[in-house]
């Protein structure tokens, strides 16, 4: 026990969210990877039984969506044990005294569903029975396999909501929009997700939402405008700016400095006024 509250208090929580993140993205990935797979194995598939069984092509598809199924069970089960020291929700369940109730409810499926029981027995930890008769199939429906991807990644936003604030739903509705797109390393496009570049208007609402939470991200920095000094209000994380009544979020960020800013008048951003049109 006190190894355990040592390596919980030592691991570092950025170090253990980016990871486990990685893990989840693994599985999306894989889901998505033996979704397509399923598709061309229907269109190859015909009414003859025999010529499917001859045919290498089609063959060589249930081998790699059989191979992904499992890769996908056997992580969902993994997930689900309560170690310390290794990926699992329970790990950050104790990190961070949350999460009991969604944790136990993940556990709750994945056991109930024999995910466990089919890793141990098929997959990975096998265990051999004595005897040729005590073999056994277990078999677990697809539906089952996506529930529990999604269950896993709903659990994932609720603990990216505590590591990454008000920005983890834009990040991964950003995300979402990828998903379909070759991610090499899948592991590693899900780590970064925290510096995945937004859009302006939903930039600007993040600083307001940081704001609102008091997460103190608006700074005054001093710039020039019409050859004279100024300060404006800026948050720099997301590349925000504010002086008067204006608003805008600027094409590149973090923001490091601004040189300068030129005004000319054109149809406000908030409310009626001049806007900020160009800032370097």
């Amino acid at each position: 026990m006190s190894r355990n509250k040592t390596r919980i208090k030592n691991t570092d929580f950025d170090n253990l969210v980016s990871n486990l993140r990685g893990e989840i993205g693994e599985n999306i990935s894989s889901w998505v990877l033996m979704r397509k797979l399923k598709v061309q194995a229907r269109h190859l598939k015909t009414d003859n039984i025999s010529q499917d069984m001859n045919n290498n092509e089609l063959n060589s598809l249930y081998s790699l969506i059989d191979k992904l199924e499992n890769e996908i069970i056997a992580s969902l089960s993994e997930l689900s044990e309560k170690k310390v020291g290794q990926l699992t929700f329970y790990f950050v369940q104790e990190k961070l005294c949350l999460f009991k109730e969604e944790v136990d409810e993940y556990v709750k499926f994945i056991h109930s569903n024999r995910f466990h029981e089919k890793r141990n027995y098929d997959i990975s930890h096998k265990h051999l029975p004595e005897k040729w008769s005590e073999h056994k199939y277990i078999g677990i429906p697809y539906r089952k396999i996506v529930k529990g991807i999604v269950l896993a990644l709903r659990l994932m936003k609720k603990i990216d909501k505590i590591a990454l604030g008000p920005s983890a739903p834009f990040l991964w509705r950003e995300m979402r929009k990828r998903r379909y797109a070759s991610i090499v390393p899948a592991k590693a496009g899900y780590m970064i997700l925290p510096h995945l570049c937004l859009n302006e208007i939903d930039r600007i609402r993040i600083a307001f939402l940081e704001a609102k939470e008091d997460k103190n991200t608006w700074v005054d920095m001093k710039t020039t405008s019409d050859g004279s000094d100024i300060t404006i209000k800026a948050c720099k994380k997301w590349g925000v700016i504010q002086w008067h009544d204006s608003i805008m979020a600027l094409k590149q960020y973090p923001l490091i400095e601004i040189k300068s800013i030129e005004m000319k008048r054109s149809k406000p951003i908030h409310n009626e006024g001049e806007e900020l049109t160009k800032a370097q």
